[in-house]
């Protein structure tokens, strides 16, 4: 076979860029394939947690002249009333998803990989490669790494029910005058899911709300820039993965990012995990020998992330369920206990993650969540 790829990346978002520029500075020849030219707009709250900046650092990735605004207070505001979730450190930064997507795939292509732009319809996978099929071209590849986002094709194609375990969300660039360095997560303006907030600098303001049940938010999130003293733009919607998916990877393919179904369900976080995948998949194929191998080790690596996320699921239901909607009328959150906050500012910055965040929230739930409501019901 002629012009042959070692690996086809289909999707230039955050998981396939870095999945292209891992797996080009580890030597490999890479394509990456995008319906879209770059840069293009991408609907997205645009927050990095620290963890995603360190990430791209390791990487060699620096992000100086791509972050829009930083976020040094976050507040967060439920049924029992408003945290602050950190003062004065840097635990978000805003970036715009055109800039970012774009910035990413420059420093893959830079690395050596190569770009070209087509909707891909399917693949067809060979005992000794794959075809990639667009609507423009057929492209040949050993490998491939999908990283076509929440609504994948090839996700869809692996037997994946893609509709299946997805939030939703919609958002809008809103200008205005409004508070210039705080990050504002709202879960009183909806049930199951939170508005936002992020400054993006120059009175600039990505605005949004989103919710674990699917419905059409547009309304309620213009009222919601609109109590806010701001001007909303164009609203655009997008899905959420809340839960891995049920086949990430078969012979010669392997899912990442939010084709994958790796995001928060917490948080609505998916950038971090995105790249973390997409890196994973990259490494995987460079240090594996065969396609059999290749999906032992990718399901290897993958695991512990998705027994994290698994776990910010059932979390999730805690923090939107018990203590927002019923623990919350009370007056009580756990968001009111330090050390739920602490762990919270731990997993954004990295330094640890979702497994040990379940004692703190279950044992305030369990023990202290009960008596106190038996308390509000009897004191009427």
């Amino acid at each position: 076979m002629t012009n042959t790829y070692d690996v086809i990346v289909v999707g230039a978002g955050p998981s396939g860029s870095i999945a292209a520029y891992v797996a080009a500075r580890l030597g490999l020849r890479v394509l990456v394939l995008d319906r879209f030219r770059f840069p293009r707009i991408k609907p997205c709250g645009g927050g990095l947690t620290q963890k995603s900046i360190a990430l791209l650092r390791g990487l060699g990735i620096d992000l100086d002249g791509i972050i829009r605004d930083t976020c040094r207070r976050v507040v967060v505001i439920n049924n029992a009333g408003s945290f602050l979730l950190t003062d004065n450190e840097p635990i978000i930064s805003v970036v715009s998803r055109d800039e970012f997507d774009n910035y990413l795939l420059s420093n893959a292509l830079e690395m050596g990989a190569e770009y070209a732009v087509d909707r891909v319809i399917r693949v067809d996978v060979h005992e000794d490669y794959v075809n990639v099929v667009g609507t423009d071209n057929t492209y040949t590849g050993k490998y491939v790494i999908a990283a076509d986002g929440a609504n994948s094709v090839i996700a869809k194609q692996l037997g994946n029910d893609i509709r299946r375990n997805t939030a939703m969300a919609f958002m809008t660039i809103a200008r205005g005058d409004y508070l210039s360095d705080v990050c504002l997560i709202d879960m009183s303006r909806i049930k199951w899911g939170y508005s936002w907030v992020f400054p993006r600098g120059d009175e600039e303001y990505d605005a949004g709300i989103g919710s674990i049940h699917w419905g059409d938010y547009k309304a309620q999130l213009i009222k919601y820039v609109g109590d806010l003293g701001l001007r909303g733009g164009e609203i655009r919607g997008h899905p959420i993965p809340i839960k891995a998916r049920d086949k990430l990877v078969s012979r010669r393919v392997a899912l990442v990012g939010d084709a994958a179904g790796l995001a928060d369900p917490t948080t609505g976080e998916g950038i971090f995990y995105a790249m973390y995948s997409g890196a994973l998949a990259a490494l995987t194929l460079r240090h594996s020998i065969n396609p059999t191998e290749f999906m032992n080790n990718y399901l290897g690596v993958i695991k512990p992330l998705i027994k994290n996320l698994s776990i910010a699921y059932y979390l999730s239901l805690g923090t939107y369920g018990i203590d927002h909607l019923v623990m919350g009328r009370l007056g009580v959150s756990a968001f009111a206990v330090s050390g739920t906050r602490n762990l919270v500012r731990k997993i954004m910055r990295g330094d640890t993650w979702y497994y040990q965040v379940p004692m703190s929230m279950v044992k305030f739930s369990v023990l202290k969540g009960p008596q106190l409501i038996l308390r509000g019901i009897l004191n009427g």
